[in-house]
């Protein structure tokens, strides 16, 4: 199976998700894995999307069940890491990431970024969240904590009229991600440029990212 193969399968999942179509992801996924059952690193990457998939479509339960499976059988989940570059220097976050020096700082601003988006009409999305919230958690405080926002608070915090801020993320983004960056690239009017695994996003100052939000 080539790689371009590779690719046009997670991108069929990754459009399904978009879209919410559970029963195209799970065809497209018992596909591949009838057709290319020793792709290991592949079907891992398909099990996570279509577990999204489900959790997307608010079956939760079935997202947990792969999640499951795919912890049982000793897949290992990437870790989520965005990296940024600030004044010449590489800086890496996780989800909810703390390590930082300025910790305090970047997720002050990440709560300052949160109304900013609430005041101009974003509503997060619980569909971006596949798996159950735990004790205190909130929609909002889980999807504020992914490493691509607090990567972009840095920036905002190292540099609060920064014109450009690049972001390199190991995973795709989540749609709430994605429209949240839209958004603050125009009521910041900085461009944001995020590398996922998929694609490069261009967010513009006019609110419209280069991927015409297929992501």
């Amino acid at each position: 199976m080539s790689s371009e193969c590779t690719i046009d399968i997670l991108a069929w999942l990754s459009g399904a998700r978009n879209i919410k179509n559970s029963p195209m992801a799970q065809n497209v996924y018992d596909h591949m894995k009838k057709l290319f059952p020793d792709l290991t690193d592949s079907l891992t990457s398909a099990s996570i999307l279509l577990a999204n998939v489900y959790g997307s479509s608010g079956d939760i339960d079935k997202a947990t069940d792969i999640q499951t499976q795919l912890y049982q059988s000793g897949a290992k989940k990437k870790v989520g890491l965005s990296c940024t570059v600030v004044d010449g220097e590489i800086y890496e976050f996780r989800a909810h990431d703390q390590s930082h020096p300025r910790s305090s700082e970047i997720h002050a601003e990440v709560e300052k970024m949160s109304k900013q988006l609430i005041e101009h009409g974003h509503k997060y999305d619980s569909s971006s969240i596949t798996r159950p919230l735990n004790k205190g958690e909130t929609i909002a405080s889980v999807l504020c904590g992914h490493s691509e926002r607090l990567a972009i608070a840095w920036n905002f915090v190292a540099h609060p009229n920064t014109s450009q801020i690049q972001v390199t993320k190991n995973l795709r983004v989540c749609g709430d991600c994605h429209r949240a960056t839209k958004l603050i690239a125009a009521i910041r009017q900085c461009e944001i440029i995020v590398r996922d695994a998929n694609r490069i996003h261009h967010f513009y100052t006019n609110g419209q990212c280069s991927c015409n939000d297929y992501f």
